[in-house]
């Protein structure tokens, strides 16, 4: 809860929660997959109607599920998808395809701007969504050769880990002149070590809240963000369990797509 992105998803569901008159109640891992299982097990023996998760792990949260649909306590999932009867929906960016065309757009900029070379650093979290934004990003710059991934970074999604390991990773390899980024902190705190080294890189990444990122957009030291919006999944998840808990039909996917905000359309998101 760190992380505005988050905190966003939560006054999405809060929004809709007040609407519809259910309680919804806020827990956070941490970016800890094992205490992630440990809190949808208290939701299961506090006796909740339903549960949202937006899990880190998904393969560490299937004994949660079958406990879960044991008591009859429905679920969807936020951002990953997890094929099991119990979990009814997911809601969210399709992260693998979004991944991969945005990395379209990044191969175009290399290609253009830089003659089609560019030595890349990862920003990553190690959770499984930011892993598929990942895989995305990197199957689209297969077809350009003059790329190379020269190191990754882990920032666990936390500010202060992500800008050192930022620091860290641009100290060890001066060549690098692309990151991308998986996610919020791992893109502020790239973007912080870069202008700490006086770096020339050329910046891209995900997430939700624009203001931090203005600035950068702004000098052209970050060339663009996929923006989601994480209020509109947490609003959606909310409405679909209060749906499907009244008896009716819900849909299996409520799936949107980002939108790539750059220094050209940045007024918009003022």
């Amino acid at each position: 809860m760190q992380i505005a992105y988050f905190q966003s998803s939560v006054e999405g569901g809060q929004r809709a929660a007040d609407e519809l008159g259910v309680n919804l109640t806020v827990l956070d891992p941490q970016a800890d997959a094992s205490r992630q299982v440990t809190l949808v097990e208290d939701c299961i023996s506090r006796g909740v109607d339903a549960i949202v998760m937006d899990p880190i792990e998904s393969n560490s949260l299937f004994g949660p599920i079958e406990q879960a649909e044991a008591a009859g306590i429905p679920m969807v999932t936020l951002d990953t998808q997890i094929d099991h009867p119990n979990v009814l929906a997911l809601i969210g960016v399709p992260q693998f395809d979004a991944s991969r065309e945005f990395g379209q757009y990044v191969a175009g900029y290399i290609a253009g701007a830089m003659g089609g070379e560019a030595r890349i650093g990862l920003m990553i979290a190690s959770s499984e969504v930011q892993l598929a934004r990942r895989d995305g990003f990197l199957a689209a710059l297969e077809a350009l050769p003059g790329v190379e991934i020269v190191a990754e970074g882990d920032g666990r999604n936390i500010l202060e880990v992500a800008q050192a390991e930022a620091e860290n990773m641009l100290t060890a390899n001066p060549d690098i002149n692309v990151i991308y980024a998986t996610g919020d902190p791992q893109l502020q705190g790239g973007l912080a070590a870069g202008l700490s080294q006086n770096r020339d890189i050329a910046f891209f990444g995900w997430d939700d809240i624009p203001q931090p990122f203005i600035a950068p957009l702004e000098e052209g030291r970050l060339v663009g963000f996929l923006k989601q919006s994480p209020d509109y999944g947490g609003e959606q998840a909310v409405r679909l369990l209060v749906d499907y808990l009244n008896g009716e039909d819900v849909p299996s996917v409520v799936s949107y797509n980002p939108t790539v905000v750059t220094p050209f359309n940045v007024d918009q998101f003022r």
